[in-house]
């Protein structure tokens, strides 16, 4: 059987290095700090610490990180549907939609700078002006009443202040585990499912007492307070690498592994995002009671929670592409199947809806939290911020046009959601595909192959 877990982008098959090292050893970190920041180490040098109180701390800080960032982002479907039926009631749900979209594809598409800066000077000057940036959207949200306040506070504002913690966030947990990469950034990433099930229950809950603006402002303390144990938390093991240089890495095209790893990853923000944004509005059309219909996504994301941890805990051991691909063909089965249905009958079908979000929720989890996973895996760890920068900066246009795509079918199809739901599937099983020829390209195509 071949093991192919190591995070060097070489493709060749070699024993994982042990997982009991821990931070008692001190020659782990003492090794790595010591080298000449301008010297490029070669993955077979690091050594993983894969645990220890340093380490997880490091996790823990990554998971405040992402609760707010991924909390928000997750709740955007609440947000949409409560803009459109109140403040933004005369636009339509595609020029509602571009506000989320721009806020989705700026959290991702400025990761193209900030994953090389990253390399090349650290997460500090990054995480701390971004956590700042990001409590700052969410209160000028609070304040705002016109379509162009809600998109300069929230889109533009917001999206480049939690990339500004995202990516750094994720990098940093990839320098303090390999053998256990899967499960760390599962655990770590289980903040944005969690974020997505207090936040939309804390918007309607508060909403009705105090009103928008003072909820969101509720949330954005609550954030405040997240991002500040982020700052005191987060820290990584090696010395910036300047030799790398603050830019992006188009030559990783060149690498079959990453180019198709990259299209699966843009397919996977093409799809994601459609049911997170969209299926509170559907609940609403298919008569749900509204205060259920606004708890829905927080169902879907409670499920996500799992579908991060779990699938990270299974990589591990039977390989990170291998289980991406069951994860995604299973996101795509499901939308073509309860979703599909509970929207071709006639009535609410809540059970069908419910099933649908808990089933996607936990599928879908893996596309957050194995693609950085995956991505490590093939590329060198000391340009790892670059090589992620470039990912989703390409993933973000995904992000950007996927919402406003899918709110053009649903115009088109005169409100009707089978279109939306169906482009939703396809994009899922094209993301299958390039998933299969990366897994392919770098871990054979025997089915037996852990990779």
């Amino acid at each position: 059987m071949t093991t192919s877990t190591d995070a060097g982008g070489t493709g060749s098959e070699r024993t994982p290095p042990p997982s009991d090292h821990t931070l008692s050893e001190p020659t782990a970190d003492e090794k790595d700090m010591a080298r000449p920041e301008d010297e490029k180490l070669d993955d077979d040098d690091l050594d993983y610490p894969d645990g220890g109180v340093n380490a997880w701390r490091v996790v823990f800080g990554s998971w405040c990180a992402m609760f707010g960032c991924f909390g928000v982002w997750n709740s955007v479907g609440v947000f949409q549907a409560y803009l459109s039926e109140n403040q933004l009631s005369n636009y339509t749900q595609g020029n509602i939609s571009w506000i989320f979209s721009t806020f989705s594809f700026l959290f991702f598409f400025c990761g193209v700078q900030i994953g090389p800066i990253f390399d090349a000077y650290g997460l500090k000057p990054l995480v701390i002006p971004g956590s700042i940036g990001f409590v700052l959207s969410i209160m000028l949200f609070s304040l705002s009443k016109e379509y162009y306040q809600f998109f300069l506070s929230f889109s533009v504002l917001g999206g480049i202040s939690c990339s500004l913690m995202f990516t750094p966030s994720i990098a940093a947990v990839n320098q303090w585990f390999n053998v256990r990469r899967g499960l760390a950034t599962g655990v770590a990433t289980t903040s944005g499912g969690f974020g997505g099930v207090v936040f939309p229950i804390v918007v309607r809950a508060l909403i009705p007492k105090v009103g928008f603006g003072w909820t969101l402002r509720t949330v954005g303390f609550i954030c405040l307070l997240s991002s500040t144990l982020a700052v005191l938390c987060l820290r990584t093991r090696f010395p910036p690498n300047k030799v790398s240089g603050a830019t992006i890495d188009l030559s990783a095209f060149s690498d079959r592994r990453f180019a198709a790893t990259a299209c699966a990853t843009f397919m996977i923000e093409w799809a994601l995002t459609i049911p997170q944004t969209y299926f509170t509005s559907f609940a609403l059309y298919k008569g749900v009671d509204p205060t259920f219909a606004y708890q829905m996504i927080a169902i879907l994301n409670g499920s996500s929670v799992f579908g991060r941890w779990l699938p990270g805990y299974v990589a591990d051991r039977f390989g990170r592409f291998n289980t991406m691909i069951v994860t995604i063909f299973l996101c795509a089965v499901f939308s073509l199947s309860l979703w599909l249905t509970s929207s071709a009958v006639d009535g609410k079908n809540t059970g069908l809806m419910i099933a649908y979000l808990v089933c996607f929720g936990f599928a879908s989890g893996s596309g957050i939290s194995l693609t950085p996973v995956c991505l490590a895996q093939i590329s060198n760890m000391r340009e790892y911020g670059k090589r992620y920068g470039t990912t989703f900066s390409f993933a973000s246009l995904g992000t950007l046009t996927g919402v406003p795509i899918a709110g053009a079918i649903l115009t088109a199809s005169n409100g009707h959601y089978t279109g939306l739901i169906g482009f939703c599937g396809a994009c899922y099983f094209v993301c299958l595909l390039f998933l299969i020829l990366a897994r392919g390209f770098g871990g054979g195509w025997k089915l037996t192959n852990v990779y």
